[in-house]
């Protein structure tokens, strides 16, 4: 009897023992199965992930982020705005088939290679500018033949002309028009006041008052008077026919008045560009 039951809890006990063994070894085998499964989910995320970006990163003819920048910057520049007010509205790939891009200047040399870039189309809602540049916008050039045309000028009827400046005032300019029709007068003194008013305003509500230094207003001076500002003495240059919602400028030094409207301000004479472009940089410079 009692070897019968010596051997019946060693016969139990090897059973327990085997069925220790064989949990082990499934225990071990699961979490080996969980750890390859979690593994591989995890090197499937990192591949998803990084085709996600990489498919971002390679989108066929983006405008690099450079190129961007130099063109905006280059005609915010230009037209003494500032680069919010620009939006860029096309652009290709270009082939350029020469080192100027295309566009050289008056006895410039150019180079015959190929240069690959970019043709960018620029807006400011009302007109539109091109350039060309190269890959990394490191050269940027303005097509400003694709913005000239004939435009010519006529008299400013006498009864529309504005009053003459006073001594103590080097420029004044009036803008009216626009999607809300109000008029403004922005008046430069030679102590370097830059006063906004708008017509009309019984409160004075809209007055401002800024400054720029007495030395840029002599600079600007002498600019009106290397670009012959005075030679468009009365002269308007008209909208083109059907034109609507533009803003009217009339522009007033102490030789005399010139008007234009924005949406033919690129197909001025290029003096009278420069002239505008020096006033409103005043207009951005001051505080």
């Amino acid at each position: 009897m009692k070897l019968m039951q010596k051997h019946y809890l060693n016969t139990n006990q090897a059973r327990i023992f085997t069925a220790l063994i064989l949990t082990g070894i499934l225990s071990v085998a699961s979490g080996s199965i969980l750890v390859k499964e979690a593994t591989a989910a995890s090197a499937n995320f990192s591949l998803e992930t990084s085709n996600e970006v990489l498919k971002d990163n390679i989108k066929p003819n983006r405008l690099p982020r450079p190129v961007a920048n130099a063109v905006l910057g280059d005609l915010a520049h230009r037209q003494g705005i500032l680069t919010k007010e620009l939006q860029i509205i096309d652009y290709n790939q270009q082939t350029w088939r020469n080192g100027c891009l295309e566009l050289p200047q008056p006895d410039e040399f150019c180079t015959q290679a190929l240069v690959p870039g970019w043709l960018v189309v620029v807006s400011n809602g009302k007109q539109n500018w091109i350039y060309h540049t190269n890959q990394t916008g490191s050269a940027v050039r303005l097509n400003e033949k694709a913005n000239e045309s004939t435009l010519a000028p006529v008299q400013i009827p006498v009864s529309e002309l504005p009053p003459p400046l006073d001594r103590n005032v080097v420029f004044r300019q009036i803008s009216s028009g626009g999607l809300t029709g109000r008029t403004y007068e922005t008046v430069l003194f030679k102590d370097g006041r830059l006063i906004r008013v708008r017509i009309g305003d019984a409160n004075d509500s809209e007055r401002s008052v800024r400054r720029v230094s007495v030395q840029q207003v002599q600079q600007f001076q002498r600019f009106l008077e290397r670009s012959k500002f005075s030679k468009f003495q009365n002269l308007s240059y008209p909208a083109p026919s059907g034109s609507a919602d533009y803003v009217t400028f009339t522009l007033t030094s102490q030789e005399g008045t010139v008007r234009y409207n924005d949406i033919s301000q690129n197909n001025l004479p290029k003096n009278l560009q420069a002239a505008i472009k020096a006033w409103n940089q005043i207009a951005v410079r001051a505080q």
